[in-house]
């Protein structure tokens, strides 16, 4: 009786042909297949079906082991499901919002008790599309208009208002109701349940959305949301013990607002006199107040797998910073960055209150109905009774740079302004990427390689920041401002000059009816003084309108009659820092102007090896 080599298959790889490769080292320790040769025999073909078969098996098994953990998953609808069992829901399309006044033509056929309706239609063009905007809530007609405005605030939306509507039959188990546009705005839905479609009770009465059902009871109307396939939503209600249930052929009516998304984002900036942003009807006139902004696309794949921990982590209220920066950016995924903290932290404290802080993706500040709307959400949803919710803007610190770069000719093809148009826009791309965000500084070794390494001619560079802060003056009237520059000015000794502290010109008021152009520097002491210039010659109208505080980078100016910017539309006063590396503190944010062309300035200067 023969007994054959029995030779355990080895496994060290998965790939295809390290399993074809075990395979035959298993049958050459058989003693049926000695000296055979298995690269010319028909078993190759063999070999080659159950290793491929084996290796599919594995990249298959390896797949379905990868989509059941949020960090692996690929597939959205994996992604989406574990996001559901951590209570998180991913956000839709949100619609744009801007704020106009509308005048009328003529009020003819007008009452006194007229309102705007909801859903009433303007339309936008941009780039040559048109885009439909919708009243987002009733607004009293002032027939009086001693503003200048039949109707003023008004608060619109973009998107067309649909409708979807849905009977439930309590025999059919799998009866879901679907939305069926892909780009609703979740946040607009309006839900209502009546008795049935030949009886109406309960129209009238708005269901709630129930993130969170702690505090939902049996009796409760409340609607749930989830995502589900084809990038739909679709809405589903209480068992009874967990909020109300339906009956046996309830009519399920939802309304909804359907999204272009962010594309229509910055409507509204250029809106003038001559040229106007929204038509409303014939002979009506719209004024914009806040251009459209908060317009977003359907939150991303790699943004539900970073925000679904946070938002399982902080259980759906706010007490800590993440909290806050959670449910903010949960809600609102137009917010490109967050800061938040403690009104302790402000100088002067303001106890008992939270700050927030946010960046939008378009723009740089949000409308002031769109503060109040987060604030009010923030405090009847997730905030600490007790405490209040403080929303400002960001404070912007713009970044000038000017860069002298050596350069070798013979080691690059291109042309001296083709080089420095390469160094320019690689320093603006990353600004755009590493800073323009809350506590995002600028670190200067680094900038400095990332201009060296624009190109492999480019040797060296020798680059100057100046930072500078802007001031928007109410004019015609007696003012103060302060400007923190959160880093400390270049200050060598008292006395030094020239000065390091100087701002753009403007007009003021100056003793009896004179109006005088000027602006203000520091003496290089610590006090900022008034100038002006007369046939090129520098005059000193006041020694000390003002302070600098070198050390912790404030500039002080007092009581000034301003006029209004002449070089600019606000007051712009630049600094020179103290160190290279620029800090971004608190609710600052560094970037450089995009609509500045002298921002930022390349001189190129051409060096060879061995010159001296």
């Amino acid at each position: 009786m023969s007994t054959s080599n029995k030779t355990n298959l080895t496994i060290n790889n998965l790939d295809f042909d390290s399993i074809k490769e075990s395979l035959k080292d298993y049958l050459r320790g058989q003693t049926a297949f000695v000296d055979y040769n298995f690269e010319g025999a028909g078993i190759n073909i063999l070999l080659d079906v159950l290793a491929y078969n084996t290796h599919y098996e594995a990249f298959y098994n390896n797949m379905i082991a990868n989509e059941m953990f949020l960090d692996s998953a690929v597939d959205r609808a994996n992604i989406v499901s574990i996001a559901k069992s951590l209570g998180y829901t991913p956000t839709s399309v949100r619609s744009a919002e801007a704020t106009v006044n509308i005048t009328l033509g003529s009020t003819a056929g007008y009452t006194e008790d007229y309102f705007l309706p909801r859903g009433e239609v303007l339309t936008s063009v941009k780039d040559g599309i048109s885009y439909t905007f919708v009243v987002k809530d009733p607004v009293k007609i002032d027939l009086a208009a001693a503003n200048g405005y039949h109707f003023s605030d008004v608060v619109l939306q973009q998107g067309k208002v649909k409708s979807s509507s849905f009977i439930f039959d309590s025999n059919d188990p799998d009866k879901k109701f679907i939305i069926p546009d892909s780009n609703v705005d979740t946040s607009t839905l309006k839900v209502r349940v009546q008795n049935s479609v030949t009886d109406s009770t309960g129209y009238t009465d708005l269901w709630t959305y129930a993130p969170n059902f702690n505090d939902i009871e049996s009796d409760s109307k409340a609607y749930f949301l989830q995502e589900v396939d084809l990038d739909r939503y679709e809405v589903y209600f209480g068992d009874g013990v967990i909020g109300k249930a339906l009956e046996n052929g309830n009519l399920v009516v939802i309304n909804y607002i359907v999204s272009d998304g962010a594309v229509v984002n910055g409507i509204g900036f250029s809106d003038t006199e001559t040229s106007r942003s929204f038509s409303y009807g014939s002979g009506n006139t719209v004024v914009v107040t806040s251009p459209a902004s908060g317009g977003a696309e359907r939150e991303s794949k790699e943004s539900i797998r970073f925000r679904a921990p946070l938002g399982y982590q902080a259980q759906n209220r706010a007490v800590t910073v993440r909290d806050y920066q959670s449910a903010l950016i949960e809600d609102y995924p137009d917010v490109e960055s967050v800061a938040v903290w403690g009104g302790e932290d402000n100088d002067p404290p303001d106890f008992g209150a939270v700050y927030i802080s946010f960046k939008p993706q378009s723009g740089l500040i949000i409308p002031e109905s769109r503060k109040r709307s987060i604030a009010r959400s923030l405090i009847e949803r997730k905030n600490i009774v007790g405490i209040r919710t403080q929303i400002v803007d960001p404070d912007y610190l713009y970044l000038r740079i000017n860069s002298s770069v050596n350069y070798d000719p013979d080691l690059s093809s291109l042309s001296a302004s083709s080089l420095a148009n390469l160094v320019s826009n690689r320093i603006r791309d990353y600004t755009d990427t590493y800073l323009e965000k809350f506590k995002r500084g600028l670190r200067y070794s680094k900038f400095l390689k990332e201009i060296d390494d624009v190109d492999i001619s480019i040797l060296s560079n020798e680059t100057d920041i100046i930072m500078e802060k802007r001031y928007n003056p109410n004019n015609n009237e007696i003012q103060s401002f302060k400007l923190n520059f959160y880093n400390p000015i270049y200050h060598p000794h008292d006395g030094h000059t020239p000065s390091v502290v100087t701002s753009s010109r403007f007009n003021i008021a100056y003793g009896t009816g004179q109006i005088k152009n000027v602006y203000v520097e520091d003496d290089g002491s610590g006090a900022m003084r008034l100038v002006e210039v007369v046939d090129n010659d520098k005059l000193i109208l006041n020694t000390n309108v003002g302070s600098v505080d070198y050390a912790n980078g404030v500039v002080t100016v007092d009581s000034l009659r301003i006029l209004g910017g002449t070089d600019f539309f606000e007051i712009r006063v630049r600094a020179t820092p103290s160190e290279q590396d620029i800090d971004s503190t608190q609710n600052s944010i560094l970037v450089i102007d995009p609509e500045d062309s002298e921002a930022v300035t390349i001189s190129m200067i051409p060096q060879r090896y061995g010159w001296v």
